[in-house]
């Protein structure tokens, strides 16, 4: 029996639209961002693509995890948008070790539709630069764990 990972992660903590409309990763969002992906390498975490919204945070958090697990394929899509039609990337997800770095509302109620069928049950309480790990053996996907920067100490 195959076991296939999905990764979740909302992106970096941004800056204010009043201070930067393009809400580029804040010096805290890159900080903890980088943390999150060094423990990721750190736990031998294998990803084979990164797919993101294509808007700055989410492409500077995707970089970020890029680099740091040496991760080749790193991709902007349309469907991961913050209002995004879930029923499009629920068609096409890649299941094989993937990345995908989005948005609220899109990432709570992607993650509820694949791990119960219905989207407007909210499991997950995503935060800035945390990862969801999803395993299926297909159809059924799983929380294998999730982890937030809050768990990790500088060192």
């Amino acid at each position: 029996m195959t076991i296939n990972r999905l990764y979740f992660v909302q992106h970096g903590l941004a800056v204010d639209k009043a201070e930067n409309p393009d809400r580029p990763l804040s010096a805290s969002g890159i900080e903890q961002t980088g943390l999150m992906a060094a423990q990721l390498s750190k736990q031998q975490i294998t990803i084979s693509k990164i797919f993101h919204s294509g808007k700055l945070r989410a492409s500077q958090t995707a970089d970020i995890f890029a680099d740091q697990l040496s991760v080749p394929e790193n991709l902007a899509v349309d469907y991961l948008s913050p209002n995004s039609d879930i029923s499009i990337i629920s068609a096409v997800l890649d299941t094989d070790s993937a990345l995908y770095v989005g948005h609220l509302p899109h990432l709570n109620i992607l993650t509820s539709y694949l791990l119960t069928g219905d989207e407007n049950k909210s499991l997950i309480h995503f935060q800035n630069s945390g990862v969801l790990c999803l395993e299926s053996t297909q159809p059924d996907y799983q929380v294998a764990w999730y982890l937030v920067p809050a768990q990790l100490t500088l060192d």
